[in-house]
């Protein structure tokens, strides 16, 4: 049931996906100082490398991730008091690589701050996964998650496609708990509003993909 819920509404939340007490545990307050919004390169850290496994095998035990997925990029994303932002609704198109190739279905090519990303076709796109780690409890006054359930079958969309879209009449919030894991297919359309209470709600966003992308591209690092 789990994974055709994933395949038709584009996310999906798995509760209780790692231990409070192994989150509570966690070096991340050590990251970035409260006026920083977080990190892209968490996964170089041998505590945050350390995670992908035990996250792996909780998705890989409900068939929610292929048996060869490897994990290549960890963001931590935060909203202070310092830092309380918001994002409009959008897709996740860039991924990021190890070097800049030259290939006529490679575009956007940008480098940010641990290195080069590209946006792929739509077809590598669709075999990832991202992996959200709740840290804190996260509802509507924390800044949760907004996603537009099915819209990740609409495949990568122009701004002007995002904005015809009917979001808040179809939208739903993504609450979670502590050691939650919300997972999302990157051209589901989502964004996030500033936190009402900005607690410093905190979140590791793993990305999961194949262990090659194509296009002679190479994964920056891999887990």
């Amino acid at each position: 049931m789990s994974v055709a819920m994933l395949a038709d509404a584009g996310w999906l939340r798995v509760p209780s996906g790692l231990p409070h007490a192994a989150i509570a545990a966690l070096p991340v307050d050590m990251v970035a100082d409260a006026g920083a919004a977080g990190s892209r390169n968490l996964l170089e850290s041998t505590w945050c490398a350390a995670l992908v496994a035990p996250i792996r095998k909780q998705l890989r035990m409900r068939d929610l991730l292929p048996s060869d997925a490897v994990a290549v990029q960890c963001t931590l994303f935060r909203k202070t008091a310092a830092c309380n932002w918001k994002v409009p609704y959008h897709q996740d198109l860039s991924i990021p690589v190890a070097a800049r190739v030259a290939h006529a279905a490679l575009s956007g090519w940008s480098v940010k701050e641990d290195g080069h990303y590209v946006q792929p076709p739509a077809s590598l796109l669709d075999t990832l996964l991202a992996v959200r780690l709740h840290l804190d409890a996260c509802g509507p006054d924390e800044g949760a998650l907004r996603v537009v359930p099915r819209s990740h079958r609409l495949g990568r969309m122009v701004p002007e496609g995002i904005a015809a879209i009917d979001k808040h009449g179809q939208e739903t919030i993504c609450a979670a708990d502590v050691g939650d894991l919300l997972l999302m297919r990157p051209l589901l359309l989502h964004a996030s509003s500033k936190a009402k209470r900005p607690n410093g709600r905190r979140i590791l966003h793993f990305l999961f993909a194949p262990p090659d992308p194509g296009y002679g591209l190479k994964w920056r690092i891999v887990v």
